[in-house]
């Protein structure tokens, strides 16, 4: 993270704070608990991540979750690094095997596309509490990184 007092903060994207223009999240109630109609959202293909946010304080709006300060959000971000990380290890030692059913390996990568959007709910959970616009953030700080250089 840069230290660099002079780097200007990324200013918010109005659209993440104003859902009157998006999809709302339907309920059902089938008894027990409300569930989500499905599909609870409705993105285009080439949806602006700022759609992916709106999405997601919705969720969290729908869920009671708004109450979940940034620490905590970090701390349930980093328990699904370690289920997606788990996840991955499922499917090498599956691709280690040459015997493996393939509908056992399709399973266990589409659990890795799974846990890959619960990291990426919270991270943009984690942007909207510090009103992050992700899609301006991801630009500028890869075009920062198109000049630098790693050692290999």
């Amino acid at each position: 993270m840069s230290t660099d007092a002079s780097r200007k903060p990324i200013p918010s994207n109005p659209e993440i704070n104003e859902l009157e223009e998006a999809p709302e999240i339907e309920v059902l109630d089938t008894g027990d608990r409300p569930t989500l109609e499905l599909p609870p959202i409705r993105l285009h293909d080439a949806a602006p991540m700022s759609e992916y946010q709106r999405y997601i304080k919705q969720l969290e709006e729908h869920h009671g979750w708004t109450g979940v300060n940034l620490i905590e959000n970090c701390f349930l971000m980093g328990e699904e690094v370690g289920e997606l990380f788990k996840a991955v290890r499922k499917v090498k030692g599956f691709y280690d095997q040459a015997d493996a059913p393939e509908e056992e390996r399709a399973e266990l990568v589409a659990n890795v596309g799974e846990e890959i959007v619960d990291v990426l709910n919270y991270l943009l959970a984690i942007a909207n509490r510090l009103d992050i616009d992700v899609e301006r953030a991801f630009i500028e700080k890869n075009t920062k990184n198109l000049s630098r250089s790693w050692k290999a």
